[in-house]
């Protein structure tokens, strides 16, 4: 499986006949060095960081020797700084890396992957602006994608109000350096550190690293079927999503439970079910309360427990809801506000993160400040598993929206005295992990299995905790670098790195003077939802007196909710088959058509259309005021959802009014006659 072809002070290494590296002399293969980095948090947000490197002085490994020689196993020493050592190990290759000599300071590394010029890279954990990612230079580090993510208007106003607030291109809840070519491999490095992945040369893919990673791990396979199959292997797939969660909307309301109030969750409910909406599950983010930060300001109450006025009797709710056949689903995060119980009970065991002086780290949000968990002190970590037990899983919730995880300060203290610049883009597979193991112990306790949380951070490592991951919050209009159009392309991206259950907030999230939520919105991202795994609404974000679309805003919103939660019940059948086939295979359910159609280069220049597993193409409309649609269908014979047409592949422009977004499903499929039936729903 090893092959070396050897020549005066060169080499080159070969694995299934993939050029994994090549080394000469004049062009090393490998680099070392230092570096003084400056990550530059923005002082009035602890999630906004602009990484810089300071003083970054590396050097090219040139004199190499080989220790060891075989098909399985090849140690070669650099420069006497450097060993790597290749091992086929599972069927794959991984290439362990360590410094000869460990008092050395070098926190600096580089390798370079042999490229070609026509070759494709897709992954790199949740990308919401670019999908292929050749020519691209990608930096790598759990942070707040900021506002806008572009050079617009908006962008500029958003980074005028907070520096950095604004985002770029890249910047992401769920960084993973992890990446899949379209020549059929993929490359994973075991680190949590600050990457930067430099797919811009002709020649080489060069990767670089704060710090010497412990392991990298390659394979080459026949088709791209077979490398998204053992990248999934290795990283761990997602727990599987129980029934109830992919049958019918996630109704996001709030308002607590006094039947008097409209605005109540009941009323909201009753309003759902009068218009037919196939409800599978309430979701509420404010069951622990509400906290007035000023007169200006109320935020949700970061106190895990149900706040007895606002929602009081709510394991008696949440039973009645349960006996209707619907799950009860809240909210946590991994901060405590202040004036919580839990905060003082936390800091006076010294469970939060601290500063170097030894006080609790205050992490800024702008308008007010949190405590922060240390999941690095084991006592910290059965505490808030406690909590999840006792507060949330023992009242009946069936699942909650796991949210945050990406402000690890870098100059904080950890109580394990991890360096917390590592432990940085650890902390949110950690914050996964911690709510994994109190779900698991719960359902081993009771004997059930229907827990479904949902997280937007991530990195290596959440695939094996997360059950299902959010695309985070995204501005509620037709943007492209952070509308909708963006989760389409955040959903294809984390596919590739071990994600096969994803979904969004219906309608988005944040709205301000300039814009809110439309009903053209609302409805688009409807039809979008409805070809996902799993269909959420999301009540929306409230500015200035604004009110954002809702989903009983008018008469024709409900309708069209109603039409498309029934269809996304009816296709259970095939969302079941999805899933299970993730399970055994690791295909994610949103896939690039490419991973089936690989004789078809065009497909790489599409990146807002996707399969809904094998069989479903969906190209939703990210753009208003429009009622035809430009798709493009690989080499198939496809059939037109709504009108029933035959189409064997090519770019066409359809028909597409709100209610009739482009889908087509393969005529082939043993699940036509179930999508047959979709248009008559």
């Amino acid at each position: 499986m090893l092959r070396l072809e050897r020549d005066q002070g060169q080499f080159k290494l070969f694995f299934r006949e993939f050029e994994f590296l090549r080394h000469s002399n004049k062009n090393s293969c490998i680099e070392i060095g230092t570096g003084k980095e400056d990550y530059r948090m923005n002082e009035q947000h602890c999630g906004i960081y602009r990484p810089k490197d300071n003083n970054l002085q590396m050097q090219g490994l040139k004199e190499f020797k080989f220790v060891e020689i075989s098909e399985i196993r090849i140690i070669v020493e650099f420069d006497n700084l450097l060993k790597f050592q290749l091992n086929v190990i599972s069927d794959h290759l991984e290439v362990a890396i360590s410094l000869l000599n460990k008092n050395q300071n070098f926190n600096r590394f580089t390798i370079h992957i042999p490229a070609i010029k026509d070759e494709s890279i897709y992954g790199l954990g949740e990308q919401f602006s670019v999908l292929n990612m050749r020519h691209r230079n990608v930096p790598l580090l759990s942070r707040e994608p900021g506002f806008g993510r572009d050079h617009s208007r908006f962008s500029k106003l958003a980074e005028l109000y907070l520096e950095g607030g604004s985002g770029a291109w890249h910047t992401t809840y769920y960084p993973q350096p992890t990446f899949v070519s379209s020549r059929n491999y993929f490359i994973h490095v075991e680190s949590y550190a600050y990457t930067r992945l430099n797919f811009c040369s002709r020649n080489f893919h060069r990767l670089h690293f704060w710090e010497i990673p412990n392991r990298i791990i390659v394979d080459v396979r026949p088709t791209a079927v077979e490398v998204i199959q053992s990248l999934s292997d290795y990283l761990g797939r997602q727990p599987n999503l129980p029934d109830w969660s992919v049958n019918g909307l996630w109704l996001g309301v709030g308002g607590g439970l006094d039947d008097n109030s409209q605005w109540s969750i009941p009323q909201k409910l009753k309003r759902a079910l009068d218009a037919n909406i196939k409800i599978s599950a309430i979701w509420s983010q404010d069951w622990t309360g509400l906290y007035k930060i000023s007169r200006f300001e109320t935020r949700l109450f970061w106190d895990w427990q149900y706040d007895n006025q606002r929602y009081a009797n709510l394991p008696e709710f949440i039973k009645q809801l349960n006996a209707q056949g619907i799950k009860f689903l809240g909210y946590n995060n991994c901060f405590l506000m202040k004036h919580g119980d839990q905060y003082k009970e936390a800091k006076e065991k010294g469970y939060l993160i601290k500063k170097k002086d030894g006080n609790v780290y205050d992490i800024l949000m702008l308008t007010f400040s949190v405590g922060m968990i240390d999941l690095s002190n084991p006592e910290a970590w059965d505490w808030i598993k406690e909590i999840i037990k006792e507060n949330m899983l023992k009242i009946g919730l069936s699942g909650w929206m796991c949210d945050y995880a990406e402000y690890i300060p870098m100059d904080c203290v950890l109580y394990s005295g991890e360096d917390p610049r590592i432990h940085h883009n650890k902390y949110p597979v950690l914050w996964a992990k911690v709510n994994y193991e109190a779900t698991k112990e719960y359902e081993s306790e009771e004997g059930k299995d229907e827990i479904v949380f949902f997280n937007r951070s991530g990195g290596i490592g959440t695939s094996k905790y997360s059950p299902l991951i959010w695309a985070g919050d995204q501005l509620a209009n037709f943007s492209i670098n952070n509308g909708l159009a963006s989760v389409i392309c955040a959903g294809l991206s984390i596919g590739f790195c071990g994600i096969g259950h994803f979904h969004s907030d219906i309608g988005g999230l944040f709205t301000f003077s300039a814009f809110k939520r439309t009903k053209e919105l609302f409805m688009r991202w409807t039809e979008h939802a409805a070809f996902t795994c799993v269909m959420r609404s999301h009540e929306g974000h409230e500015y200035e007196g604004r009110k954002d679309w809702k989903f009983d805003s008018d008469e024709e919103t409900l309708a069209h909710l109603a039409k498309f939660t029934r269809i996304h019940s009816h296709l259970v059948p095939y969302t079941r088959h999805i899933l299970n086939e993730y399970q055994t295979t690791g295909l994610p359910s949103i896939r690039h058509p490419y991973i089936h159609y690989e004789d078809e280069p065009i497909l790489h220049r599409i990146k807002y259309q996707y399969l809904y597993g094998r069989d479903l193409l969906i190209a939703p409309v990210y753009s208003k005021d429009k009622t035809t649609w430009k798709v493009y269908l690989p080499e198939d014979n496809w059939i037109h959802l709504w009108s029933g047409r035959n189409y064997k592949g090519g770019w066409l422009d359809i028909s597409a009014p709100i209610g009739e977004p482009p889908v087509f499903y393969r005529a082939k499929s043993e699940f036509s006659q179930l999508f047959h039936e979709l248009k008559n729903i």
